[in-house]
């Protein structure tokens, strides 16, 4: 959309700034003010046209080209060229909308007129605002330039003014038949909201066109949020941003911001003091402004970031080497200054939301000859056994690390991390403060040994192994001595059936000599 600056002060009367016009009319507009206060003319309220006010009276026939005074202090142009003279007669102001006699666009243009030149103290444009009135609802068969010779010898400077004046009002920031205002509230790019206000006005000239940036002041009110210096509530320039803070460190934020711009000095609002009789209506200088207002409100996950904190236990406190352990994991968040008080959300304004994704990495260091000492930092060099990822997808709670093998005997100890880098952007990684676990941690801490093999013992006499050589030796003893007594038995051989009975108790007694020298499975 096309954006146009207003039209700058000073483009008429030869290019005297128009400073001078607003000062020049401070009285008459003083006068309007204290009318207005203490009245607040209304269809109801009658004034009385006094006389001539501003202008130019023709030195040949007495015809006045100007403003005209009323009894309340105010002033205006006559509107019908072909009726009688607004003095002695008895008037009413009303609402010129209602009468329907214009065009919205003849209406902007004659508002925008009395806006700028309706209380003019200079006679040049007093004359020629009356005559671009008189151009706008009609010269009744005059010329402008017939008009405007009652100005005598200002006649070419009347005329020049009034067309001049015309082409303000038909130009870019001339006349508008209203305003209007949008909010707009958007996320910036750390996560805040950012609020702003446009105004655009409805010129003839080019359509509803967006002002530049601090062209007007409003207030803009918050509710549920608070700008960075901590008030709900100040004076804004339309198109200026501003950031805004929650006023609540809950996980969902709900907030409404409402701007008004007061007297805004365009659209096509009209004064007409009317009388009864059959005389002209005048366009009172009384200009009308409009307001414009706009809101908006959101509700959506917090801007403040969260902490996540983690108190862990080893599952096991002792335990063998080749033993499977994990951590168990207790997830929480911590609480401060400029922080959420509750687990971060994502998800679309209105919801529905979920959980933050927060990875906990974890790794088991070891092993240490002697139980570590609590430490802010893992020592440098620390041996790793392991490192594992433990999703935390649903928010605070309990969760269970994947499980490490102890390779061997030793003091063992897990320690925790989570990293903000972990979690996409666009899943909430940048609302995660980062945090760290410390090193030696009672509860984090596992002893690996491998217990001791216990001596064997026999299992019916509890003979230890001393006994076993004892028996041993007895046994190898008897063996030595059944073969001495063999040699010297053979040397006298019995005959006959002594003889075989003999020799079949000897191989008895070898076989149970030799029975004890086998030692029972085990006893090694």
């Amino acid at each position: 959309m096309t954006t146009h600056h207003l039209p700058q002060t000073g483009r008429l009367h030869g290019g005297r700034p128009r400073i001078l016009r607003l000062l020049a009319a401070v009285p008459i507009l003083l006068t309007l003010a204290l009318g207005i206060v203490l009245g607040d003319a209304t269809a109801s309220s009658a004034l009385t046209a006094t006389g001539a006010a501003y202008g130019h009276r023709d030195a040949s026939n007495g015809r006045w080209l100007g403003s005209w005074a009323f009894d309340d202090g105010t002033v205006g142009f006559c509107i019908n060229l072909d009726l009688p003279i607004p003095p002695g007669h008895a008037y009413e102001h009303v609402d010129g909308s209602s009468l329907g006699w214009f065009t919205p666009e003849d209406a902007a243009r004659l508002a925008y007129l009395s806006r700028h030149w309706g209380a003019s103290q200079d006679a040049d444009e007093a004359a020629a605002g009356q005559l671009a009135t008189w151009i706008i609802t009609g010269l009744n068969g005059w010329t402008p330039a017939q008009i405007a010779a009652r100005a005598g010898a200002s006649a070419d400077r009347v005329l020049s003014l009034a067309h001049q004046m015309l082409a303000e009002a038909d130009g870019p920031g001339g006349a508008s038949r209203g305003a209007s205002a949008t909010m707009t509230i958007e996320r910036g790019e750390d996560g805040f909201d950012l609020v702003r206000t446009e105004l655009a006005v409805d010129f003839i000239s080019s359509g509803v066109t967006t002002l530049p940036p601090g062209t007007h002041t409003g207030m803009v009110t918050l509710d549920g949020a608070t700008f960075e210096d901590g008030r709900s509530e100040r004076a804004v320039g339309n198109g200026e941003s501003l950031r805004i803070l929650p006023s609540t460190d809950a996980a969902v934020v709900a907030f409404s911001a409402n701007a008004t711009f007061g007297e805004l000095p365009y659209g096509a609002g009209l004064t007409i003091a009317r009388s009864a009789a059959n005389v002209q209506s005048v366009l009172i200088a009384r200009p009308i402004t409009v307001a414009a207002g706009a809101s908006a409100d959101r509700e959506r996950p917090t801007p403040l970031p969260f902490q996540p904190v983690v108190v862990t236990t080893t599952s096991h406190a002792t335990a063998t080497p080749g033993t499977e352990i994990s951590d168990r994991l207790s997830v929480g968040i911590a609480t401060g200054t400029g922080l959420a008080a509750e687990w971060g959300l994502i998800g679309p304004e209105g919801g529905p939301y979920t959980p933050i994704p927060v990875t906990v990495r974890s790794q088991l260091l070891g092993p240490f000859a002697e139980r570590p000492v609590e430490a802010p930092e893992v020592p440098l060099g620390a041996p790793v056994v392991c490192e594992v990822e433990t999703l935390v997808d649903a928010g605070p709670g309990e969760y269970t690390t994947p499980s490490c093998v102890l390779p061997e005997d030793g003091y063992f100890v897990w320690v925790e991390r989570i990293e903000p880098s972990d979690t996409l952007p666009e899943n909430g990684g940048t609302m995660i403060r980062p945090w760290r676990s410390a090193f030696g941690v009672a509860s984090e801490i596992t002893l690996a040994s491998t217990p001791t093999v216990p001596e064997a013992r026999l299992a019916e006499t509890g003979a230890d192994d001393r006994s076993l050589l004892l028996a041993g030796s007895a046994a190898i003893g008897a063996l030595t001595l059944g073969g001495i007594l063999l040699a010297l038995r053979g040397r006298i051989t019995p005959s006959g059936a002594g003889a075989a009975l003999s020799a079949r108790r000897g191989g008895v007694r070898a076989g149970r000599g030799r029975r004890p020298a086998t030692a029972p499975q085990g006893s090694r």
